[in-house]
């Protein structure tokens, strides 16, 4: 098989799974989003419970203290019996309407730890929430930072019951990390106020979280500073996870929860995506193999077929050399015989019909050389000085005969007057099998016109009929070698190879044969270079022969 057509073959399997390939991997790849995504949006709803769990937990810290803030009211021995028996309270306030912190008071000692811890109270005093609830401001990295707590809906977010009265929560950095403060303001602007017991809180927040999670889950609490405080669940690689974290509601609202699960998690991936793609791919990919099979045997088989038949014709053209020459040798011997006698009337017709005899012998010799130096690719011309005109005017008359007898009327307009180079025998061939075909073709009674012109360069034949003609639809395959419009067994007998040995011998005289449309009948233009115009015709195509 020639080397254009397999990689033809080859484009028409790789160049669609290439394709089809590349798509594929854009709708896996897209699908690996959408469920990373799903994923995503699952992992943060899973902490957004979590967070939940937190929230009821400050809620019920926030109605159980406003009750004891309510209760104590502006009593200092009060606030002072409240941090003593609630293990929740790490210390009481109290602060007037300017902000100035009247309980605890300044300690007598000079211990830097109780000086600064009072500090820290006077500061939250100073910086105590009032008005309405505020969540924008942003977290102040160990400096005291205001937060106040947001309205929630009834009902939707915690089952415990809204506080008597709108406590408002606050959060510092003291010793060891984050601190706790609620706020129970009063008409006048002062307020009551207690700081959270870590330890305890810390315990409480740990202990909200779920004794156990899904196989693989990974859960963390972390600190502003992103250190993790606490972590439950299966240990997950790295390397090997996928993560999402979100903010804590207030009061912990600088603090964030991460749940991480591996990427070889079933929850990530319930099913493989790729299988239907990869037996979609399969079923093209053994589709494309066999029909680039069945075109490659079909083609072998055609090319086989055209060789087997070049062959035949090659065969055929070497077989008939011998008895042509043996007829051409044994006419010449019959013309010396009559010479030789003495000539009469009968003699001199005898004499006629060898000279008929040999000359279409050597016209059939000629057409037999002709194909078989098209067959063999030889591509010389043997170019001599003739005049067209000539040429034709002496094939036209072999023809005349079973032109005459099938009413075929002939109409010679030529025009090409002038001695040129050009092949003869080439030329011959031409003519004979285009005037050939307006014998077995053109029908009783028909028409035939031939037409020569010259230019400095070409010889310009034209053949016209008026015949059936070519179907339009058939015009590209007529030149193709062994091509027959009409193969019933009523129709002319002939190969197929007429045109294609005519135009074959045009385009090695470095002209062309052509069919011009018309409405009615054949018409074809035959143009012939020069032969001082001639050029290379190596790249004229040839029938080869088969090497079997």
């Amino acid at each position: 098989m020639p080397l254009r057509y397999a990689i033809a073959l080859l484009l028409l399997t790789v160049v669609p799974l290439v394709v089809i390939g590349w798509l594929g991997s854009r709708v896996v790849a897209r699908q690996n989003e959408q469920q990373r995504a799903q994923l995503q949006r699952l992992m943060r709803s899973r902490l957004d419970e979590l967070d939940q769990r937190f929230i009821a937990l400050s809620r019920l810290y926030q109605t159980q203290l406003t009750a004891n803030l309510s209760q104590a009211d502006r009593n200092v021995d009060s606030l002072r019996d409240l941090r003593r028996q609630s293990p929740l309270v790490h210390a009481t306030m109290l602060v007037d309407r300017d902000g100035r912190l009247i309980y605890p008071e300044r300690p007598a000692t000079d211990a830097s730890h109780d000086i600064l811890w009072h500090a820290v109270l006077s500061e939250l005093a100073r910086r105590r929430p009032i008005g309405a609830a505020d969540d924008s401001k942003p977290a102040d990295d160990r400096l005291l930072t205001s937060i106040l707590s947001r309205k929630l809906a009834t009902g939707r977010r915690s089952t415990a019951k809204q506080p008597p009265r709108q406590s408002r929560w606050q959060t510092c950095y003291h010793d060891n990390g984050l601190q706790l403060a609620l706020w129970l303001p009063r008409d006048d602007q002062s307020a009551t106020g207690v700081v959270l017991e870590r330890g305890r809180w810390m315990a409480d927040l740990i202990q909200s979280v779920p004794d156990s999670g899904e196989k693989g889950e990974s859960f963390a609490l972390h600190n502003s500073d992103n250190e993790t405080i606490y972590r439950w669940g299966d240990p997950v690689p790295d390397d090997d996870a996928i993560r999402e974290s979100i903010r804590m509601s207030a009061p912990w609202s600088s603090w964030s929860l991460s749940y991480a699960l591996p990427e070889s998690s079933q929850l990530q991936w319930p099913t493989a995506p790729w299988l239907p793609l990869a037996a979609l791919l399969v079923s093209i990919v053994t589709c494309l193999s066999l029909l680039g099979i069945y075109l490659m045997t079909a083609m072998q088989r055609q090319m086989a077929l055209a060789q087997q038949q070049v062959s035949f014709a090659s065969h055929v053209s070497h077989e008939l050399r011998t008895p042509l020459t043996n007829i051409r040798l044994y006419t010449d011997l019959a013309r010396r015989d009559l010479a030789k006698s003495k000539e009469s009337p009968t003699e001199s017709a005898a004499s006629k019909r060898l000279d008929v005899i040999e000359e279409e012998s050597r016209r059939l010799s000629r057409i037999v050389s002709g194909v078989l130096e098209m067959v063999s690719g030889k591509n010389k011309l043997r170019l001599i000085q003739r005049v067209p005109d000539d040429v034709i005017r002496t094939t036209i008359e072999s023809f005349l005969p079973s032109l005459q007898h099938r009413q075929i009327r002939t109409d010679l307009r030529l025009d090409a007057s002038r001695a040129v180079q050009l092949d003869e025998d080439l030329l011959d061939i031409i003519l004979v099998n285009l005037i050939s075909n307006v014998e077995k073709y053109a029908g009783q009674g028909g028409r035939l016109e031939i037409r020569s012109a010259q230019t400095p360069s070409d010889t310009i034949i034209d053949i016209i009929d008026d015949g059936p003609g070519i179907p339009r639809s058939s015009i590209r395959k007529v030149f193709a070698p062994f091509q027959r419009l009409d193969d019933s067994l009523e129709s002319p007998a002939g190969t197929g190879l007429g045109l294609a040995i005519a135009r074959n011998a045009a385009r090695r005289h470095d002209g062309d044969l052509v069919y011009v449309t018309k409405r009615q009948g054949a018409h074809f233009r035959l143009t012939l270079r020069h032969g001082n115009q001639v050029k290379s015709n190596a790249d004229v195509p040839t029938f080869k022969r088969s090497q079997s």
